[in-house]
């Protein structure tokens, strides 16, 4: 049986190579968040999974579709089918649309060609030992080549998420939109059925 395959650390010298940039225009994602909290808010918390503790600053989680975004807020805990979720939590959570005009500078995770200039692979970015993607999301915040964010793919569904970097430029071209209370969205009820959640 060969040996398993060692996982991928930022490498020593990672902030003398140029990161990969692509230039977004006209960005859009989706947050589920609190009722209690603003749509667009940029937090630090240790347990999130590009969030390592020595950030200097917040990140927000924003995903391409609702599917996502209530797989990653979940999802650890939906695994099994027949597990239940916090009625109170589920009825609490809305959905917000984040937009802006103005271009991003985004590192992009998802494409196999900037993963293999930055010598990361799929098995870091997904590891269940947070310690080794939080590694990867503080070495890209802290690249001189300060990019705005970074794209990677959801554990969960494959489709694309986004990371974005509070910092002096981002708080003011961000832009939010309800879209709804997560109790009331169609995708929500048919997320519970095809997974056999309870709400408890």
């Amino acid at each position: 049986m060969s040996a398993s395959r060692p996982i991928r650390l930022p490498a020593k010298d990672f902030n003398n190579r140029s990161l990969p940039v692509t230039i977004i225009r006209n960005f859009k994602g989706l947050r589920l968040h609190g009722a209690a909290r603003p749509a667009i808010q940029f937090r630090n918390t240790p347990s999130h999974r590009f969030s390592h503790p020595d950030a200097s600053s917040g990140l927000i989680y924003l995903a391409d579709d609702l599917e996502t975004c209530l797989w990653e807020c979940f999802g650890d805990a939906i695994l099994a089918p027949g597990t239940a979720v916090s009625c109170s939590i589920w009825m609490s959570r809305k959905l917000s649309e984040i937009h802006t005009r103005t271009q991003l500078r985004i590192c992009d995770l998802t494409e196999t060609n900037t993963r293999s200039a930055l010598k990361v692979d799929l098995s870091a970015l997904k590891h269940t030992d947070l310690h080794i993607p939080q590694a990867w999301g503080l070495a890209i915040m802290n690249h001189p080549d300060a990019v705005d964010g970074f794209q990677f793919t959801s554990r969960f569904t494959n489709r694309r998420c986004t990371v974005l970097f509070e910092n002096s430029k981002i708080g003011s071209i961000l832009k939010s939109k309800q879209v709804g209370n997560l109790i009331d969205l169609d995708q929500g009820a048919v997320f519970l059925e095809r997974n056999e959640i309870a709400l408890v």
